[in-house]
């Protein structure tokens, strides 16, 4: 009886907790920092322009986009339509991320004022979700395009992330690990220990 109170405390207080979805996607700063420069050079676009809405607990709609501002950032997913139709609305300039599997998707009666590109490149985001990513943006005068440059630069920023979140530990020599046993047995090594200590 003790551990069924116990569960539905868990689930009551569970209820309470956020949940991850993919509108919690933050884009890492080295992918975003390699498509930002990617944008800048395509589009010939002023940085100190740029403007981010999409941040915990921010309202896109009454973001303060001052004169000319510029956005490039990576919106809640399960709105994008809204969002697309808003900035196409209000004449912002947007570069926005989108799921590449539903990139025709975003509901837009304007869908011929904004372009598609298409990249399909995995992004690893903060929150360990790995999904395939594409854009729309109306900087761009074509409606479908690709962009293999954008691709192999965020492909290249995803790869140099997962590389300095791995830390490198050195051993001494005594010390055995699970995964040194692996290895003696894939390369036929048969080793016995009678003495061995953890």
């Amino acid at each position: 009886m003790k551990n069924q109170s116990k569960s539905n405390y868990s689930d009551f207080v569970d209820k309470f907790k956020n949940k991850k979805t993919t509108d919690d996607c933050y884009t890492p700063k080295l992918v975003y920092k390699e498509i930002l420069g990617w944008v800048k050079e395509e589009y010939n676009i002023d940085t100190t322009k740029v403007v981010r809405p999409f941040y915990p607990g921010g309202d896109y709609r009454h973001y303060s986009y001052g004169n000319n501002a510029i956005v490039v950032d990576n919106p809640p997913f399960s709105i994008l339509s809204e969002i697309v139709n808003f900035y196409l609305d209000r004449k912002i300039p947007f570069f926005l991320f989108a799921p590449a599997l539903t990139l025709f998707s975003p509901a837009s009666n304007q869908f011929e004022q904004f372009c598609h590109i298409g990249t399909n490149v995995a992004i690893t985001y903060e929150n360990g979700a790995k999904i395939a990513t594409s854009f729309l943006t109306n900087l761009d005068e074509s409606v479908v395009r690709t962009a293999p440059t954008l691709r192999k630069l965020i492909a290249k920023a995803n790869v140099e992330k997962a590389k300095r979140k791995l830390p490198r530990y050195k051993y001494p020599v005594n010390v055995v690990r699970a995964s040194d046993l692996g290895k003696l047995s894939e390369h036929g090594v048969d080793y016995v220990n009678t003495d061995f200590k953890m």
